[in-house]
């Protein structure tokens, strides 16, 4: 059951780890270990205020005011070239981090005027995780919905094809999809459960020979030691890492200050992290004062209640 909780807590606890990795990103993780991150602070990478969040959180809120109409992909990468373009969706009016694979796709719709669905590019090196940080609205949706399985997938699919149409970029925002559901939807179990249930339940369509890049989530990660990880932005480390911090931390808090302080790609990992850590902890466990320095605050948790009233 998806309450007005549940939006609150899923976005804004992946905005949260968004800003909260923002000064950082491409920081070394030997660097953080030095000087770690233990707060909300400012400046760094792309000298932008406390609070500031990224392309992640745009393109997020970007989906989730789409999805308040229906599943409409022209209407969703619309918006979309809207932020990229025209800076909507932004915490300043300014467009200032976005990934290259992302960039073309939305590049293929204003420019080349192809089909929404055919945009995205499927190149074995377009597997960067720009579909993976922006998903969980669409997890959101399947969920109150109610879509079977089947239906859930195909939804996640073209989501993540609008930019990133790789089979690879695909499976991974399916598998995250699979972990969200079970946290959503089996409140009495530990969120170790969820997240082992939510990988099992996903073995039947990734864990073979297709996908042996996610052998790793499949038989041993949560086993291995952070320093086994790689946080470069390759999707599918991306997913691990988010995983591993959640799975090895007991808060909401701990778990995107890990993702952050495993280095590079901070803003994103501690983003996916952020959105399943919030699934499960809650928006009221998303430190207070962290909170209060979100840019645009207001304005994201309009566009959570116009998404939330939109559902049922």
């Amino acid at each position: 059951m998806i309450t007005k909780d549940t939006v609150y807590s899923a976005i804004l606890g992946g905005v949260v780890g968004d800003a909260l990795g923002v000064p950082y990103e491409f920081t070394y993780r030997e660097d953080l270990a030095c000087n770690p991150a233990t707060t909300m602070r400012g400046y760094g990478t792309y000298n932008q205020p406390p609070g500031t969040w990224s392309d992640d959180s745009s393109m997020t809120l970007a989906t989730l005011d789409s999805l308040t109409n229906g599943v409409d992909y022209a209407d969703m990468i619309d918006k979309f070239c809207k932020w990229i373009f025209q800076a909507e969706y932004t915490p300043y009016d300014d467009v200032f981090d976005y990934g290259n694979t992302t960039y073309n796709a939305l590049r293929n719709y204003e420019y080349n005027k192809l089909k929404p669905l055919d945009c995205g590019l499927n190149g074995e090196r377009d597997n960067g995780n720009g579909s993976l940080m922006r998903i969980m609205p669409a997890v959101l949706y399947a969920n109150a919905k109610e879509y079977p399985v089947d239906k859930q997938i195909e939804l996640i699919d073209n989501i993540s094809s609008l930019t990133h149409a790789h089979k690879i970029s695909k499976a991974s925002c399916n598998i995250y999809n699979f972990i969200s559901q079970e946290v959503i939807n089996n409140p009495d179990k530990s969120f170790q459960e969820s997240i082992e249930d939510g990988i099992d339940k996903s073995r039947k369509y990734y864990d073979n020979d297709e996908y042996q890049c996610f052998n790793r989530i499949y038989n041993s990660l949560f086993s291995l030691s952070a320093d086994d990880l790689s946080s470069k932005g390759y999707v599918v480390y991306s997913l691990e890492v988010a995983l591993y911090c959640c799975y090895h931390t007991n808060s909401y808090k701990q778990a995107v200050l890990d993702a952050v302080n495993l280095g590079r790609d901070t803003d994103t990992n501690a983003m996916i992290a952020g959105g399943l850590a919030g699934l499960y902890y809650g928006y009221d466990t998303i430190p207070s004062g962290w909170l209060s320095q979100i840019a645009r605050s207001d304005y994201i948790k309009e566009l959570c209640d116009k998404f939330y009233d939109s559902l049922y």
